[in-house]
Protein backbone atom coordinates (compact mmCIF):
# COMPACT_ATOMS: atom_id res chain seq x y z
CA UNK A 1 0.00 0.00 0.00
CA UNK A 2 2.99 2.06 1.10
CA UNK A 3 4.21 1.42 -2.10
CA UNK A 4 1.43 2.39 -4.20
CA UNK A 5 1.01 6.07 -2.47
CA UNK A 6 4.77 6.51 -3.32
CA UNK A 7 4.12 5.58 -6.72
CA UNK A 8 0.99 8.04 -6.75
CA UNK A 9 3.05 10.65 -5.51
CA UNK A 10 6.07 10.33 -7.47
CA UNK A 11 3.73 10.43 -10.88
CA UNK A 12 2.00 13.69 -9.56
CA UNK A 13 5.26 15.31 -8.96
CA UNK A 14 6.76 14.42 -12.37
CA UNK A 15 3.59 15.53 -14.30
CA UNK A 16 3.51 18.93 -12.29
CA UNK A 17 7.06 19.10 -13.40
CA UNK A 18 6.47 18.40 -17.15
CA UNK A 19 3.45 20.59 -17.34
CA UNK A 20 5.63 23.33 -15.72
CA UNK A 21 8.90 23.05 -17.94
CA UNK A 22 6.00 22.83 -21.02
CA UNK A 23 4.44 26.10 -20.23
CA UNK A 24 7.43 27.94 -19.55
CA UNK A 25 8.95 26.77 -23.36
CA UNK A 26 5.86 28.21 -25.02
CA UNK A 27 6.10 31.33 -22.58
CA UNK A 28 9.40 32.26 -23.57
CA UNK A 29 9.42 35.05 -26.31
CA UNK A 30 10.88 34.79 -29.19
CA UNK A 31 14.11 37.23 -29.59
CA UNK A 32 14.17 39.81 -32.25
CA UNK A 33 16.96 41.30 -33.78
CA UNK A 34 17.40 44.80 -32.88
CA UNK A 35 18.41 46.02 -36.65
CA UNK A 36 20.42 49.10 -37.01
CA UNK A 37 20.01 49.74 -40.94
CA UNK A 38 18.83 48.22 -44.46
CA UNK A 39 21.17 46.48 -47.52
CA UNK A 40 19.45 46.34 -50.49
CA UNK A 41 20.56 43.19 -52.74
CA UNK A 42 20.49 43.51 -56.57
CA UNK A 43 20.52 40.82 -57.93
CA UNK A 44 22.39 39.46 -61.76
CA UNK A 45 21.04 38.90 -64.92
CA UNK A 46 18.08 36.02 -65.34
CA UNK A 47 18.11 35.61 -61.84
CA UNK A 48 15.64 36.79 -59.10
CA UNK A 49 15.52 38.00 -55.80
CA UNK A 50 14.39 34.48 -54.43
CA UNK A 51 17.01 33.07 -56.35
CA UNK A 52 19.98 35.47 -55.49
CA UNK A 53 18.67 34.75 -52.11
CA UNK A 54 19.51 31.48 -51.89
CA UNK A 55 23.01 32.34 -53.91
CA UNK A 56 24.16 34.99 -50.87
CA UNK A 57 22.69 32.80 -48.05
CA UNK A 58 26.12 32.77 -45.85
CA UNK A 59 26.65 36.98 -46.49
CA UNK A 60 22.98 37.49 -46.02
CA UNK A 61 23.18 35.60 -42.37
CA UNK A 62 26.09 37.42 -41.44
CA UNK A 63 24.65 40.51 -42.01
CA UNK A 64 21.74 39.79 -40.22
CA UNK A 65 24.00 38.62 -36.92
CA UNK A 66 25.31 41.97 -37.45
CA UNK A 67 21.95 43.89 -37.29
CA UNK A 68 21.68 44.60 -40.82
CA UNK A 69 18.47 44.14 -42.42
CA UNK A 70 18.68 42.50 -45.82
CA UNK A 71 16.02 43.43 -48.41
CA UNK A 72 15.80 41.44 -51.97
CA UNK A 73 14.64 43.53 -54.32
CA UNK A 74 13.56 42.26 -57.92
CA UNK A 75 14.28 43.61 -61.53
CA UNK A 76 11.45 45.09 -62.80
CA UNK A 77 11.77 43.18 -66.51
CA UNK A 78 10.22 39.63 -67.11
CA UNK A 79 12.34 38.07 -69.23
CA UNK A 80 10.96 36.28 -72.11
CA UNK A 81 12.61 33.60 -74.25
CA UNK A 82 14.83 35.44 -76.98
CA UNK A 83 15.91 37.43 -73.85
CA UNK A 84 17.76 35.07 -72.38
CA UNK A 85 20.82 33.22 -73.25
CA UNK A 86 20.78 29.30 -73.92
CA UNK A 87 19.92 26.80 -71.58
CA UNK A 88 23.57 25.62 -71.97
CA UNK A 89 25.07 28.76 -70.67
CA UNK A 90 22.13 29.70 -68.21
CA UNK A 91 24.32 28.09 -65.59
CA UNK A 92 26.72 30.62 -66.23
CA UNK A 93 25.28 33.35 -65.01
CA UNK A 94 24.58 31.51 -61.87
CA UNK A 95 21.42 31.09 -61.87
CA UNK A 96 18.78 28.29 -61.47
CA UNK A 97 18.05 26.23 -65.33
CA UNK A 98 14.47 25.07 -65.44
CA UNK A 99 12.79 23.00 -68.15
CA UNK A 100 11.43 24.20 -70.82
CA UNK A 101 7.96 23.82 -70.87
CA UNK A 102 7.93 25.53 -67.25
CA UNK A 103 7.29 28.67 -66.05
CA UNK A 104 9.92 30.91 -65.69
CA UNK A 105 10.99 34.11 -63.37
CA UNK A 106 13.86 34.99 -65.08
CA UNK A 107 14.13 39.28 -64.30
CA UNK A 108 16.39 41.64 -65.88
CA UNK A 109 17.50 45.08 -64.51
CA UNK A 110 17.36 46.09 -68.70
CA UNK A 111 17.51 44.57 -71.97
CA UNK A 112 19.48 45.54 -74.95
CA UNK A 113 18.26 46.92 -78.16
CA UNK A 114 19.87 45.79 -81.02
CA UNK A 115 22.30 48.55 -81.02
CA UNK A 116 23.38 47.46 -77.82
CA UNK A 117 21.68 50.24 -75.93
CA UNK A 118 19.55 50.24 -72.95
CA UNK A 119 17.54 52.24 -70.81
CA UNK A 120 17.73 52.36 -66.96
CA UNK A 121 14.11 54.31 -66.23
CA UNK A 122 12.06 51.09 -65.35
CA UNK A 123 15.18 49.82 -63.04
CA UNK A 124 15.72 53.23 -61.05
CA UNK A 125 12.01 53.36 -60.75
CA UNK A 126 11.63 49.79 -59.21
CA UNK A 127 14.45 51.11 -56.77
CA UNK A 128 12.60 54.68 -55.99
CA UNK A 129 9.11 52.06 -55.78
CA UNK A 130 10.92 50.43 -52.72
CA UNK A 131 12.15 53.47 -51.18
CA UNK A 132 9.40 55.59 -50.88
CA UNK A 133 6.49 53.25 -50.83
CA UNK A 134 8.07 50.06 -49.31
CA UNK A 135 7.05 47.92 -51.94
CA UNK A 136 8.96 45.53 -54.32
CA UNK A 137 8.33 44.14 -57.67
CA UNK A 138 5.90 40.98 -57.39
CA UNK A 139 7.30 37.57 -59.01
CA UNK A 140 7.16 34.03 -58.03
CA UNK A 141 5.87 32.81 -54.80
CA UNK A 142 9.51 31.88 -53.31
CA UNK A 143 10.22 35.79 -54.13
CA UNK A 144 7.38 36.74 -51.85
CA UNK A 145 9.50 34.77 -49.27
CA UNK A 146 12.74 35.96 -49.25
CA UNK A 147 11.56 39.17 -47.49
CA UNK A 148 9.29 40.50 -44.45
CA UNK A 149 8.67 43.99 -45.68
CA UNK A 150 7.37 45.45 -42.36
CA UNK A 151 6.24 49.22 -41.76
CA UNK A 152 8.88 49.88 -39.47
CA UNK A 153 11.49 49.35 -41.87
CA UNK A 154 10.69 52.44 -42.59
CA UNK A 155 12.34 53.71 -40.09
CA UNK A 156 16.14 52.04 -40.51
CA UNK A 157 18.39 54.16 -42.67
CA UNK A 158 19.29 52.44 -46.21
CA UNK A 159 23.29 51.98 -45.81
CA UNK A 160 24.40 49.73 -47.98
CA UNK A 161 23.92 48.09 -51.53
CA UNK A 162 24.95 44.27 -52.75
CA UNK A 163 24.70 43.75 -56.42
CA UNK A 164 26.15 41.04 -58.48
CA UNK A 165 26.85 41.27 -62.05
CA UNK A 166 24.33 42.62 -64.05
CA UNK A 167 22.74 44.10 -60.34
CA UNK A 168 26.08 44.92 -59.66
CA UNK A 169 26.64 47.27 -62.19
CA UNK A 170 23.27 48.73 -61.58
CA UNK A 171 24.47 49.60 -58.45
CA UNK A 172 27.57 50.84 -59.20
CA UNK A 173 25.71 53.53 -61.62
CA UNK A 174 23.41 54.18 -58.48
CA UNK A 175 26.24 55.08 -55.55
CA UNK A 176 27.33 58.56 -56.62
CA UNK A 177 23.68 59.82 -57.07
CA UNK A 178 21.96 58.04 -54.61
CA UNK A 179 20.96 60.99 -52.83
CA UNK A 180 20.27 62.64 -56.15
CA UNK A 181 17.60 60.38 -57.36
CA UNK A 182 16.29 58.84 -53.93
CA UNK A 183 16.71 61.68 -51.68
CA UNK A 184 18.53 59.06 -49.42
CA UNK A 185 21.95 60.33 -47.39
CA UNK A 186 22.69 57.14 -44.69
CA UNK A 187 24.71 55.24 -47.71
CA UNK A 188 27.66 54.25 -46.13
CA UNK A 189 28.89 51.45 -48.82
CA UNK A 190 28.24 48.48 -51.86
CA UNK A 191 29.93 45.40 -52.41
CA UNK A 192 29.84 44.91 -56.50
CA UNK A 193 30.36 41.67 -57.30
CA UNK A 194 31.38 40.87 -60.72
CA UNK A 195 30.26 43.93 -61.49
CA UNK A 196 31.06 46.56 -65.05
CA UNK A 197 30.34 50.20 -66.10
CA UNK A 198 28.06 50.96 -68.32
CA UNK A 199 29.17 51.92 -71.16
CA UNK A 200 29.09 55.52 -71.69
CA UNK A 201 30.73 55.92 -74.95
CA UNK A 202 27.93 54.10 -76.04
CA UNK A 203 25.45 55.88 -73.86
CA UNK A 204 26.63 59.09 -72.73
CA UNK A 205 23.41 60.19 -71.15
CA UNK A 206 24.54 58.00 -67.99
CA UNK A 207 27.95 59.27 -67.90
CA UNK A 208 26.50 61.47 -65.13
CA UNK A 209 25.91 59.19 -62.92
CA UNK A 210 29.23 58.11 -62.03
CA UNK A 211 32.43 59.94 -60.40
CA UNK A 212 34.37 62.58 -62.65
CA UNK A 213 36.83 62.64 -60.00
CA UNK A 214 37.88 58.72 -59.62
CA UNK A 215 35.32 58.25 -56.27
CA UNK A 216 37.38 60.89 -54.68
CA UNK A 217 33.66 63.07 -54.64
CA UNK A 218 31.26 60.47 -52.68
CA UNK A 219 31.32 58.89 -49.10
CA UNK A 220 30.20 56.02 -50.17
CA UNK A 221 32.53 53.15 -49.98
CA UNK A 222 32.78 50.64 -52.62
CA UNK A 223 34.35 47.22 -52.59
CA UNK A 224 34.41 45.38 -55.82
CA UNK A 225 34.86 41.53 -55.36
CA UNK A 226 35.99 39.85 -58.75
CA UNK A 227 36.54 35.93 -59.66
CA UNK A 228 40.00 35.38 -61.34
CA UNK A 229 37.77 32.48 -64.08
CA UNK A 230 35.39 34.77 -64.69
CA UNK A 231 34.87 34.27 -68.39
CA UNK A 232 30.64 35.84 -67.84
CA UNK A 233 32.13 39.41 -67.41
CA UNK A 234 35.43 38.73 -68.56
CA UNK A 235 38.87 41.12 -67.91
CA UNK A 236 38.30 43.54 -70.29
CA UNK A 237 34.99 44.71 -68.19
CA UNK A 238 35.59 43.14 -64.93
CA UNK A 239 37.81 46.32 -63.45
CA UNK A 240 35.87 48.86 -65.84
CA UNK A 241 34.17 50.01 -62.79
CA UNK A 242 36.95 49.95 -60.19
CA UNK A 243 39.01 51.92 -62.45
CA UNK A 244 36.63 54.77 -62.74
CA UNK A 245 36.09 54.86 -58.85
CA UNK A 246 39.59 54.07 -57.52
CA UNK A 247 40.25 56.97 -55.21
CA UNK A 248 37.29 55.15 -53.10
CA UNK A 249 37.44 51.79 -53.97
CA UNK A 250 38.92 48.47 -53.07
CA UNK A 251 39.81 45.61 -54.93
CA UNK A 252 39.13 41.72 -53.78
CA UNK A 253 39.51 38.76 -55.71
CA UNK A 254 38.27 35.35 -55.49
CA UNK A 255 39.94 32.27 -57.10
CA UNK A 256 36.77 31.71 -58.50
CA UNK A 257 34.36 32.64 -61.61
CA UNK A 258 30.74 33.93 -61.64
CA UNK A 259 29.25 33.80 -58.44
CA UNK A 260 28.99 35.06 -55.25
CA UNK A 261 31.87 33.04 -53.15
CA UNK A 262 30.08 32.00 -49.71
CA UNK A 263 33.51 31.38 -48.17
CA UNK A 264 34.16 31.65 -44.83
CA UNK A 265 37.15 33.22 -45.62
CA UNK A 266 35.79 35.64 -48.41
CA UNK A 267 32.57 36.44 -45.88
CA UNK A 268 35.39 37.30 -43.44
CA UNK A 269 37.04 39.28 -45.26
CA UNK A 270 34.45 41.56 -46.34
CA UNK A 271 32.83 42.07 -43.28
CA UNK A 272 35.67 43.05 -41.65
CA UNK A 273 36.66 45.78 -44.76
CA UNK A 274 32.56 46.70 -44.23
CA UNK A 275 33.58 47.17 -39.87
CA UNK A 276 36.75 49.13 -41.27
CA UNK A 277 38.87 46.04 -39.46
CA UNK A 278 40.93 46.47 -42.27
CA UNK A 279 42.07 50.53 -41.76
CA UNK A 280 45.36 49.53 -39.45
CA UNK A 281 46.21 47.05 -42.17
CA UNK A 282 46.44 49.07 -44.74
CA UNK A 283 48.11 52.26 -43.35
CA UNK A 284 50.50 49.17 -42.14
CA UNK A 285 50.89 48.49 -45.68
CA UNK A 286 51.66 51.96 -47.07
CA UNK A 287 54.26 51.84 -44.84
CA UNK A 288 56.54 49.15 -46.09
CA UNK A 289 59.20 49.22 -48.51
CA UNK A 290 57.90 48.30 -52.31
CA UNK A 291 60.14 44.85 -52.62
CA UNK A 292 57.60 43.99 -49.75
CA UNK A 293 54.25 44.53 -51.89
CA UNK A 294 54.16 41.14 -52.70
CA UNK A 295 52.64 39.72 -49.22
CA UNK A 296 49.28 41.07 -50.45
CA UNK A 297 48.65 38.01 -52.45
CA UNK A 298 48.84 36.19 -49.85
CA UNK A 299 45.43 34.84 -49.16
CA UNK A 300 44.22 36.67 -45.42
CA UNK A 301 45.41 39.81 -46.98
CA UNK A 302 42.89 42.48 -46.95
CA UNK A 303 42.74 44.17 -50.12
CA UNK A 304 44.60 45.61 -52.37
CA UNK A 305 44.64 48.56 -54.90
CA UNK A 306 44.55 46.96 -58.72
CA UNK A 307 47.33 48.45 -60.43
CA UNK A 308 48.81 50.74 -57.97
Amino acid sequence: MYLSIFRIITYYRSSIVLSYRTHISFAMPKKEIAYKGRVLFLHGFAQSSSVFYAKSSALRKRFQSLGYKTIYLNAPINLIPSDLPSSDSLSKFNTVVVNEEEKTNYRGWWTKKPDHTYKLDDAIACVEKYIKDNEIVSGSPEDDKSNQILDSDRDLPIVGLVGFSQGAAFAGALVHTFEQLFGVDTLEFALLYSGFKIDTKLMPEYAELYSQKNGSDTNVRMLHIVGELDTVVGDDRAYTLYDSTRENSHLLKHPGGHFVPNSRIMIDQVVNWIENKNEESEKKEEKKPKAEKSEVDDLLAMMEKFGA
